[in-house]
């Protein structure tokens, strides 16, 4: 308890691996690809040594699937957090920026500009919420907690540490780590920001 205090709590944040998009039974909430379940398996050996005594996930499949392998390597169980959900969670179908660029050319600035009021939802709301969920990770007694989310909690949560625009442009690819570490929500160290060097052990 004294060492988590002193020296903080370690985030390990993880988007999850590629989701099967258009998938004919689960189109809302669909699984990991092949290519993601093979992810979220490397993954899992990088992480294995990590110290890692902590796993929470969002409530939507493609997370909670990228961090099984994980918690089976581990024996913890995942702990779901509604607060790192995605703004798509509730649609009736999942849909990758690509296809939404695709489909509905004319509303691409509205996504690029802020996929949280594209969806719906609203900017102050979603950005309370997920800074809470992560803010109670910050109070937990864990020393070390991997983190299964999306792009855009990642970013609210980044965008907060290090006090960006809220159209600040970031990159967060499918099964990159985000490392963050500190004492509060308030009191962050960013690391490293969507790191892909998996499984060469060359990352940050």
């Amino acid at each position: 308890m004294t060492s988590r205090r002193t020296g903080g709590t370690k985030l390990i944040i993880v988007r999850h691996g590629a989701p099967h998009e258009d998938h004919p039974h689960e189109p809302g909430d669909p699984p990991l690809t092949m290519e993601g379940r093979q992810q979220a398996v490397r993954l899992a050996a990088q992480l294995a040594a990590e110290g890692i005594d902590q796993i929470v996930s969002s409530p939507q499949r493609r997370a909670y699937e990228t961090a099984q392998p994980l918690a089976d390597g581990l024996g913890l169980p995942i702990e779901v957090l509604e607060g790192l959900a995605e703004v798509d969670r509730g649609t009736d179908r999942y849909r990758s920026p690509e296809t939404i660029r695709g489909e509905t050319p004319e509303r691409w600035h509205e996504f690029l500009a802020s996929p949280i009021a594209y969806f719906g939802l609203s900017e102050e709301g979603f950005r309370s919420t997920v800074l809470g969920a992560f803010a109670g990770l910050f109070a937990s007694d864990a020393s070390a907690i991997a983190v299964f989310s999306h792009g855009t909690p990642i970013k609210v949560l980044l965008r907060h540490a290090l006090g960006l625009e809220s159209r600040a442009a970031l990159s967060i690819g499918h099964c990159s780590v985000t490392r963050i570490s500190g004492t509060s929500i308030d009191e962050m160290v960013v690391e490293c920001v969507a790191d892909q060097r998996i499984p060469s052990g060359t990352g940050c």
